[in-house]
């Protein structure tokens, strides 16, 4: 099954790739066209941005722990007029992976319009205690944290985060002096007592209508299996719905709804009275796999199980078919703008109206051997979709683009690569849309490298393309890939002009923090100097995807079966060039079942092997040989699930 597209790529390109993955014997070759994307060449014009109003909040920066992107090892507070200076810093984080951030605004309900958004709060774990600094700047007073509740020997934290009229965050822990599961809130003091939750999970908070003052909470009973609304004080709780511990999809925006997927079957929960209903998907049986459902706004979109997209819209309860060709490609829901959905799988990105209006979706990119695109997810903002495109030249060089998609012909910047987005603090919200902040900045860097560094740029969303403020120039270090991977990017609001990115450098995978003012020329300052660690490790790693969604690499994953279902540990693998030079592949991304080599050694002809704990080949491709970067994309010929492409006869294994 294949859908007919209108192509939009990397270039006019025609070229003759040959059929098999790394084949040299194999029959018939392959022509791939793309039409090229606008490119859209600078003529030195810069709009600086404007100063914005409101509060001013501190910054908060930390160093990250290698073994989970993301998650900070500890933290400090820094005022963006003297940012080398630390006003505060805790050394030890690590009861919790994730120090995270509170904002609050001022939100008027009938136009969505928002105002005065700032960091109200930053909230972390310590020595077994929560804590809370108050990050709004205030001409008497400067930040100091205080104990967030009386609660003292807690484990098991997270931070749960609600946007309900700003971002809250809730802090569920393990409170280990009374056994049992505890709610703290960011506004407690050191003398609040933690509200008890006994054994249950926290999924939301309620309210009579969107807008007003929250009165109660959403959580899910473990002993009993329903969901419950509970009271401020967690001492009265009624049961609304049976459901599972993982069947809350979210809250309906601007509504008093809630969703869950329950044994195959789509609900809407009213949080205020407790009715629940069935929302009719039209029969449709979602896909099996990780990705195909989404929830954003006020509608659930999923990919049926015969390669269709649908979206239900949970306030009138209409399914829409987005799609109406099937394609058995499409594994993967990406991101959303107000009116589009972007969609499709690692290796394709596409874009559909949201209404189903579209003739046959756009194909933004489309890999191949030699390009492809960059993670994408929270680039989307009302009316642009920010993506960045690569390509690998036959020495191993990678160049990018930064793209932009707002309904018709995709523009591209050369040498460019998107490196993030900050909120404007005042604006409207788009809930539909993944961004749902009006931007004020966009951070993108121009002038790359191969790992995607360069000079980062400040650019006014008005003119997205155009040549922006250079800040100064940061090599190597890769933004986009760690932001698209934490939790720091939503909320991300400057404080006069000063905002922290975090960055990863794909040389010797460590990640930094760096400051930048979006006002002032040469302003970049590296906040931590991280020491490297070796190929990092974690929950958050790019599993089975092919390493240049992340990193200027080659690289597959091994496993142990040939359908590419059951990863393989304690092997590694070796490639051997036919003139007698060898490379043995770096390994520990994730579990020790991912390898890859720099690009700019895969510039000659090479077999394959697979090598056990000892060094003992156990598996190579045979006569099958491979050319250069065209085969840098092992996962994308020996792909997971069966799905091998250009004649690979399966996953790379541990047994031919």
């Amino acid at each position: 099954m294949r859908m007919k597209y209108t192509l939009i790529g990397m270039g006019l390109i025609t070229s003759a790739i040959l059929v098999g993955c790394g084949s040299s014997s194999s029959s018939g070759d392959i022509e791939e066209e793309f039409v090229d994307a606008t490119t859209v060449s600078s003529d030195d014009q810069v709009h600086l941005l404007k100063p914005q109003g409101g509060v001013e909040s501190y910054l908060f920066y930390g160093e990250v722990d290698p073994q989970a992107l993301g998650g900070l090892t500890n933290v400090s507070v820094i005022d963006n007029l003297e940012p080398n200076t630390a006003l505060i810093h805790n050394g030890d984080t690590t009861d919790v992976s994730y120090p995270v951030s509170s904002t609050s605004m001022d939100y008027n309900v009938s136009d969505q319009h928002y105002s005065n958004l700032q960091v109200r709060y930053l909230s972390y774990v310590s020595g077994g205690k929560a804590y809370v600094v108050e990050m709004a700047k205030d001409a008497t007073t400067s930040p100091t944290p205080r104990q967030n509740s009386s609660a003292s020997m807690l484990s098991d934290a997270d931070y749960e985060e609600v946007n309900y009229l700003g971002v809250k965050n809730y802090l569920v822990a393990h409170d280990d002096e009374q056994n049992t599961t505890v709610l703290i809130t960011p506004e407690m003091g050191a003398e609040d007592a933690p509200l008890i939750m006994g054994d249950r999970d926290f999924l939301s908070v309620t309210y009579p209508s969107f807008g007003a003052p929250i009165d109660g909470y959403l959580v899910y009973n473990n002993a009993t299996g329903m969901v419950e609304r509970c009271d401020l004080m967690m001492q009265g709780c009624v049961a609304l719905m049976e459901a599972g511990s993982r069947d809350f999809e979210g809250d309906v925006a601007g509504s008093v709804y809630s969703a869950f997927m329950v044994d195959d079957q789509l609900y809407r929960l009213n949080k205020n009275d407790g009715t629940h209903e069935v929302v009719d998907m039209g029969g449709k049986t979602i896909l099996d796999a990780y990705g195909t459902t989404d929830f954003q706004g006020n509608s659930f979109y999923f990919i049926s199980d015969d390669y269709y997209l649908y979206r239900v819209n949970m306030l009138d309860k209409r399914l829409t078919q987005i799609t109406h060709e099937a394609d058995d490609r499409v594994e993967r829901i990406r991101s959303y703008l107000h009116d589009w959905v972007i969609f499709g799988s690692d290796t394709l990105l596409l874009a559909a109206k949201k209404d189903g209006s579209s003739t046959t979706p756009t194909v933004l990119v489309e890999n191949t051997q030699t390009q492809g695109y960059k993670y994408v997810k929270s680039y989307a903002m009302r009316d642009q979709f920010l993506f960045v495109p690569y390509r690998i030249s036959e020495d191993g060089i990678t160049s990018y683009r930064a793209c932009i998609f707002d309904g018709s012909s995709p523009q591209c910047r050369e040498d460019s690569f998107w490196a993030g987005a900050t909120a404007a603090k005042e604006g409207t919200l788009d809930l539909e849309s993944t961004y749902a902040y009006t931007p004020y900045a966009y951070v993108r860097v121009d002038n790359t490298d191969s790992f995607g560094g360069g000079d980062l740029k400040a650019i006014d969303p008005a003119f997205p393309l155009e040549d922006g403020l250079n800040m100064g120039h940061v090599a190597t270090y890769n933004f986009q890939t760690f932001l698209t991977n934490s939790r720091y990017i939503d909320q991300t609001i400057d404080s006069e002009g000063g905002v922290v990115f975090f960055a990863k450098n794909d040389t010797n995978f460590h990640v930094d923090a760096f400051y930048m003012n979006l006002l002032k020329a040469d302003s970049v300052v590296q906040l931590t100097n991280t020491d490297p660690v070796g190929i990092s490790s974690g929950n958050d790693h790019c599993h089975g995807r092919h390493c240049m969604i992340c990193h200027a690499f080659g690289g597959g994953k091994i496993y142990e079966d040939k359908n590419g279902t059951v990863a393989a540990y304690g092997y590694r693998v070796r490639l051997d060039f036919e003139d007698g030079d060898s490379v043995l592949a770096d390994v520990a991304k994730g579990a020790g079942e991912n390898f890859s080599v720099p690009l700019d050694q895969l510039t000659k002809t090479f077999k394959a092997l697979v090598l056990d704990a000892n060094g003992t080949v156990v598996n190579d491709s045979g006569d099958y040989n491979h050319y250069g970067v065209e085969y840098s994309n092992c996962n994308l010929c020996h792909a997971r699930y069966g799905n091998t492409r250009y004649d690979a006869p399966s996953a790379i294994t541990t047994t031919p």
